[in-house]
């Protein structure tokens, strides 16, 4: 690309030139693309940060802006959808697939794409710029000066302000806070793996008080990425789901998931939690293990190691434990959840003494939809995504009609639970490229389905108290008889007690009062 901006003595000795504006533009579009909320501040400080470092290294400036340009040109896409960076991005960096990693590049919108390439244009501009002649410092040089260092010191004297302690670290220039976010989130992605990894391969320290199943197959369906309101068993305005609809068993009509990403939410919700710390070691699978149940693990969810991702942590400990995709090049393949019922039929056509725990993982709804659906749908709602996505759910609704005729063909007692791990929310809102993506800001991205089957339910009924998936082992343990000293009964899940104040934990993993977060309605227009 051989465009460039006119530079002359004259030029230069005025305070607005062509490079000034050039600079400042490319300061902005670099703040818009890591994420961070738009600052005039900011932008006007790293542009005056470049115009200093033309005078006194133009080498260290092109490749600043060379390194800035690559990594936002880059980003943008991902800073639109998912903002800057924090625990859960780096989280799904490492356990993310290489097919997950294909579908989340298609799903942006072609005009970030071309907003990246119009990032690395000006980026290319900037380094092909001509070396000017050196000249001393005049007075907008120190006033750049005084802008740049001045912008350093605001977001830490805030901090001291309100309560906080100040420190430089803490500037709010978004290029120092990306790779200060990246580096400080990816340190606590890998303690908290490591931390996985040691009790994970620890005994249980379930302590077993008594054991009465009521029933001699339990299966838990795990689904994901479904928001409740697009359910019409829920309170969604289509009927994708007659299934749910019409079946004897119990919905509970505002479940609450732990969080808004499927390894944070699932670690919470499937493991024993002590001060805010899944206990890897004691979850579902080794209590009912400890408990004399058979386990089973059959997931269409990727794993990228043995114990590197929390699901696969838990999955390992299971009697018998199969993923459909194993995380690596050869296996990843969009494979059908359909596939997860032969696995079921096989456990279910062998008579066994003992009681059992089958559990399903779904890729159920997780985005891009189109590829969950094959880019069929019945309705066509404001985009072909959105469609996808209603669709997934008459198709996650198909699989829990089969899965249920299976148990009730073995004329053994049953009961069958089904919840989705979280929500997500709509971006592109109210255009035809209009997608959902995970999200922490709003009650929908933890609103989700939750419901109970069992082979001997008389009615279809609804429980419309508050519950949450922090108290998942408490329902677990009511569910399948098993008691123990570390879960405690706090309120009789299935019924309509209070349970009092519902708390989700945020991407930054702060916890969140559920009440305090916005509303993310679907809109129910067909175009």
């Amino acid at each position: 690309m051989n465009v460039t901006v006119k530079d002359t003595p004259a030029s230069r000795s005025l305070v607005l030139t062509p490079w000034t504006g050039f600079y400042f533009l490319l300061a902005l579009l670099i703040n818009l693309a890591l994420g961070y909320p738009f600052s005039l501040l900011y932008a006007v400080a790293f542009s005056a940060i470049l115009m200093l470092l033309w005078q006194v290294t133009p080498r260290g400036q092109k490749a600043l802006i060379a390194l800035c340009t690559l990594v936002a040109g880059s980003y943008f896409p991902f800073g639109q959808a998912y903002g800057a960076p924090n625990f859960n991005t780096v989280l799904a960096l490492h356990a993310t697939n290489m097919e997950e990693s294909k579908e989340i590049l298609t799903i942006f919108p072609w005009y970030s794409y071309l907003v990246s390439l119009l990032i690395f244009g000006l980026g290319i501009i900037a380094v092909r710029r001509q070396p000017s002649p050196a000249r001393s410092w005049q007075w907008h040089d120190h006033l750049c000066l005084a802008i740049a260092l001045a912008a350093c010191f605001v977001a830490p004297v805030q901090n001291l302000v309100h309560g906080g302690v100040f420190a430089l670290k803490d500037t709010g220039y978004p290029v120092f806070r990306f790779v200060k976010d990246i580096v400080v989130n990816n340190a606590e992605v890998v303690e908290e793996q490591n931390r996985m990894a040691q009790l994970s391969q620890m005994k249980d320290t379930w302590q077993v008080m008594s054991v009465a199943p009521r029933y001699h197959t339990y299966v838990l369906v795990i689904g994901e990425s479904a928001r409740r309101d697009a359910l019409g068993a829920f309170g969604g305005h289509w009927n994708n789901t007659p299934f749910a609809s019409s079946v004897n068993g119990t919905l509970f009509m505002d479940y609450v998931a732990a969080s808004g990403s499927t390894q944070k939410s699932l670690g919470l919700t499937l493991n024993r939690v002590v001060d805010n710390q899944p206990q890897y070691q004691d979850n579902v699978v080794t209590l009912a293990n400890r408990a004399g149940f058979q386990t089973w693990w059959f997931s269409n969810q990727g794993q990228i190691g043995e114990y590197d991702t929390a699901i696969a942590s838990i999955a390992k400990r299971a009697d018998e434990v199969q993923f459909l995709k194993s995380g690596d090049f050869e296996a990843d393949k969009n494979s059908s959840d359909e596939a997860l019922l032969k696995m079921t039929a096989q456990v279910l056509t062998t008579k066994r003494s003992t009681p059992q725990l089958i559990v399903l993982h779904l890729m159920g709804s997780h985005p891009q939809a189109c590829d969950r659906t094959a880019g069929k749908y019945a309705t066509f709602v404001q985009s072909k995504e959105t469609s996808c996505y209603l669709h997934t759910m008459t198709q996650t609704d198909d699989l829990l009609a089969r899965l249920y005729q299976q148990l009730r063909n073995t004329g053994e007692s049953f009961s069958l639970a089904y919840f989705s791990d979280h929500g997500l929310a709509f971006k592109e809102r109210g255009t035809r490229v209009q997608y959902l993506a995970h999200d922490d800001q709003f009650q929908q991205n933890f609103q989700v389905p939750f419901m109970v089957i069992s082979s001997d339910d008389k009615k279809h009924r609804q429980v419309k108290a508050r519950r949450s998936a922090n108290d998942f082992l408490m329902f677990f343990s009511q569910w399948t008889g098993i008691k123990t000293k570390e879960i405690v009964n706090r309120y009789r899940f299935n019924s309509e007690q209070k349970a009092g104040p519902i708390y989700i934990t945020n991407f930054k993993l702060k916890k969140v009062d559920y009440t305090h977060l916005g509303s993310d309605l679907f809109d129910s227009r067909t175009r």
